[in-house]
């Protein structure tokens, strides 16, 4: 996995912080916590996506794969939160805290194993 340069991890923590802020700002104000939450997930998401797995670990593949899975119901909740605060379409509820749920759990599983596999993997090569 490669890693992210100073200016990367730095973004990616911001975004973090405003997918956090968004969030709980959409309480008091939806319309601010809705752009406080967008321009956070674009911000966390772009950074996951920059990251790059180049080796042939299949448990990697697959958690990087769910990772970028997590990353896309991030955006797609911004664009729910929206829908919903509109009443377009069909969808005019609390959907977008289904598709939250989702990618809170994706992308905490990932944030857990990814480091655990890592470390195996280097363990595994350093024995060889």
């Amino acid at each position: 996995m490669n890693t992210l340069s100073p200016l990367q991890n730095f973004i990616y923590r911001i975004g973090a912080l405003l997918l956090i802020a968004g969030v709980l700002l959409w309480q008091a104000s939806t319309r601010w916590g809705i752009i406080v939450y967008s321009i956070g997930a674009c911000m966390f998401a772009s950074m996951q996506m920059a990251q790059r797995y180049e080796g042939k670990n299949v448990v990697l593949r697959r958690l990087r794969r769910q990772q970028l899975l997590g990353a896309f119901f991030l955006l797609l909740t911004g664009v729910l939160m929206e829908v919903a605060e509109l009443s377009l379409g069909f969808l005019y509820h609390n959907e977008w805290m289904v598709s939250l749920a989702i990618a809170g759990l994706l992308e905490i599983y990932t944030a857990f194993r990814i480091p655990y596999v890592l470390e195996q993997e280097q363990k595994d090569n350093s024995k060889e």
